[in-house]
């Protein structure tokens, strides 16, 4: 066959495929024939005067990346996926889509629409107000700068209907699409969950003042007339009531922050609200059902209805657990104060153990629901061990905090026996206090629930607990006070690195000019950026985002996709890798060490994981930084696969003596087929040697 044949037999196969995927999609579509034609016959026109196909293309949220950070590190930054409403000010809360489009043209026009997904009523796919096409700027953008549609959840939102009848949650899609004398000739979509937090923990607070405050009044009925009435507080479900919602009010708290404020504390933070709201529907409306023959009903008769008969609440009605709330309803009763026990005010000082009691047998059952709230939320296969460790926290705070307010009884025991009560790590019969045995009864849980999810690949952790005890605030009081700042500091309490605004970009000139120099001196250490020129490394220097990794937590983790290699700047990482169902620290580095440039070079999913060890400085560096300069020195490609296959080379054999195997990789033949995998992930054209 001659050249011409093979080009003519190429172009030809192209055809084909082009033609085979629009006519499938079309068929599916189920589009009228006078529409479908309409459509091609306009996307026909437009590419023939443009000169090229019109694009739309939304920017997908990826974890660990925020809308806010695009216009400081262009690559680097992501769509937001959920809008909150917090009742504040409306030019502050944005929800950000990041898109582009291509090419202009006078005759294109840009539009947005945005409506609600799923089966809860009748609105549903019916624009939201002043959602309805709305036309958008298509002004001349530089080469790969994104575009923004900027959502004010507080403005856009405002009177739409995210209460009761939704289960405090919708979703969303968002249309952009391009049109060509009125005609659509591109488009894409996205969803975001939305969300007004005001409502969350209104649940609870429900179960309070219409459950436990109720059933007080009525125990208090059968009380000894010369003694005091017992208060709401004496309640054995009062100490975990109270103690959970300062907990989720906590970490609701954090959310915003993220999702609102644009911080950095969690990569995902819209799955923890998803698993949250989930959990107080489980709960609350199990505990609801359970006690409704014995208090009446705690719902009005419209949210009746839509528990019972409502599309948004189907899948909380298959799940939540009323014999298991039954059972733990049967732990309700306070201790009267009798002749021959101690007293503690109004009660017995028995009521302590009724506390603990009921606490455990709550805490058991609202963590079969957590599990519930997991399946419906989804996996989280990227930042869940760190989003548990923090969640665990903010419950020792909420421990801490409260404790003494939601036992009373407490205050009547003489002050050196409260103490040892209350903090006594290793008594008598290996009797704690109070705090350890919440936080250490508390972690344990979580972390069997972290275990099942686990299990049904919903959740992922690097070690054998997903908690481990270094990750324990109350443990570090005790045990290492030096460590509690760093773990506030992690979670966002305290003086704190605002990454909001990317380090160095507010800084004077003068201290800019520093940072830049130093992160410029730091990459060129690295073996991978060796090659640089001292203009490219300052140009990827600049373009570097930093990043706090503080104590355990993962960098990147094995098995998952990524696009960008991180740069240690200060502190050290360990690396571990999956073996034989366990995970093996195959190696520690320090400044200088370069973490997950196979994935940014091949496209790969991470080959290991790596996690802080202290708190660590990082700089991320992303495909659009890097790929710019690869370009522009294709004959790179081989050098870079060979240090690649060195590393992949020296990393087997450690692994290898801590398993007294040595196993050789056929090295030639791997670094040929990681130049070939750089050069079609980059477009680059290298001859074989």
């Amino acid at each position: 066959m001659t050249t011409q044949d093979g080009e003519v037999a190429s172009s030809t196969a192209r055809d084909v495929t082009l033609a085979s995927a629009v006519s499938g999609v079309l068929v599916e579509s189920e589009m009228a024939a006078d529409r479908t034609s309409a459509v091609l016959r306009a996307i026909a026109d437009a590419t023939d005067s443009l000169g090229a196909v019109p694009y739309c293309r939304i920017v997908p949220f990826a974890p660990g990346r925020r809308s806010n950070v695009e216009e400081f590190y262009p690559g680097l930054g992501s769509s937001d996926c959920m809008a909150l409403l917090t009742g504040g000010d409306p030019d502050a809360n944005r929800c950000v889509i990041l898109f582009d489009v291509g090419p202009g043209h006078p005759r294109l026009v840009l539009e947005a629409s945005m409506s609600w997904k799923g089966l809860t009523d009748d609105a549903v796919g019916t624009p939201i107000a002043g959602w309805d096409r709305r036309r958008l700027e298509f002004d001349t953008r530089g080469d790969g700068e994104l575009r923004s549609l900027v959502i004010h959840p507080e403005v856009d939102f405002v009177d739409e209907d995210l209460g009761f009848a939704h289960g405090f949650q919708r979703r969303a899609t968002i249309d952009i699409c391009m049109r060509w004398d009125g005609v659509a000739v591109a488009g894409t979509s996205v969803e975001i969950d939305v969300c007004d937090v005001r409502n969350l923990g209104s649940l609870y607070g429900r179960v309070l003042d219409g459950i436990v405050a109720p059933d007080v009044v009525r125990q208090a009925a059968k009380w000894p007339g010369s003694v005091a009435l017992p208060e709401s507080i004496h309640h054995p479900w009062a100490p975990v009531l109270i103690i959970g919602t300062e907990k989720a009010a906590l970490y609701t708290s954090a959310l915003v922050d993220d999702i609102v404020e644009k911080f950095h504390h969690l990569l995902d933070p819209a799955w923890l609200m998803r698993v949250g709201v989930h959990l107080e529907m489980l709960t609350c409306l199990g505990i609801v059902e359970a006690v409704r023959d014995d208090l009446g009903d705690l719902l009005t008769p419209d949210e009746r209805r839509h528990f019972e008969s409502g599309a948004a609440w189907a899948e909380i009605r298959e799940r939540i657990d009323v014999a298991g709330w039954m059972e733990v309803w049967g732990l309700r009763k306070i201790s009267a104060p009798r002749i021959g026990l101690p007293r503690a005010g109004a009660v017995s000082a028995l009521n302590l153990i009724q506390k603990k009691r009921a606490t455990l047998a709550f805490l058991h059952t609202h963590h079969e629901d957590l599990k519930q709230a997991i399946l419906l939320a989804g996996p989280n296969l990227h930042d869940a061990q760190e989003t548990w460790q923090r969640v665990f926290r903010d419950a020792e705070r909420a421990v801490l905090r409260k404790t003494a307010d939601v036992f009373p009884e407490l205050g009547y025991l003489p002050g050196p026996m409260r103490e040892v009560s209350m903090w006594q790590q290793q008594g008598v019969a290996g009797q704690q206090g109070l705090y350890p045995t919440a936080c250490n009864q508390y972690r344990a849980s979580m972390n069997s629930v972290a275990k099942w999810a686990k299990d049904r690949n919903l959740m992922d952790y690097t070690d054998d607990e997903c908690i481990p005890v270094r990750a324990s605030l109350l443990e570090a009081i005790m045990n290492d006070p030096d460590r509690v700042d760093v773990l506030e500091h992690a979670d966002g309490y305290g003086d704190t690195v605002d990454l909001r605004i990317p380090a160095g970009r507010a800084a004077d000139d003068a201290e800019s000019e520093r940072m830049l120099e130093e992160f410029e001196e730091l990459l060129g250490r690295a073996p991978i950026l060796r090659l640089l020129s001292r203009d490219e490394l300052r140009t990827l220097a600049a373009g570097a985002l930093p990043l706090l990794a503080v104590p355990g937590e993962r960098i990147v983790v094995q098995g998952a996709e990524g696009d960008s290699l991180f740069v240690v700047a200060d502190g050290e990482v360990e690396v571990l890798i999956e073996y034989e169902g366990r995970d093996r620290v195959v190696d520690t580095m320090g400044p200088g060490a370069v973490i997950g440039e196979m994935a940014l070079l091949t496209g790969e999913r991470r080959n290991a994981t790596v996690r802080a060890i202290d708190t660590a400085m990082i700089l991320q560096i992303g495909t659009r930084q890097y790929e710019s300069i690869l370009r522009a020195h294709p004959e790179w490609v081989n050098d870079l696969a060979l240090m690649m296959q060195e590393r992949l080379v020296a990393r087997e054999k450690r692994l290898a003596r801590k398993e007294s195997v040595i196993r050789r990789p056929a090295r030639r033949k791997a670094t040929r087929a990681l130049r070939d995998q750089i050069s079609e992930r980059f477009s680059i054209d290298v001859t074989a040697r």
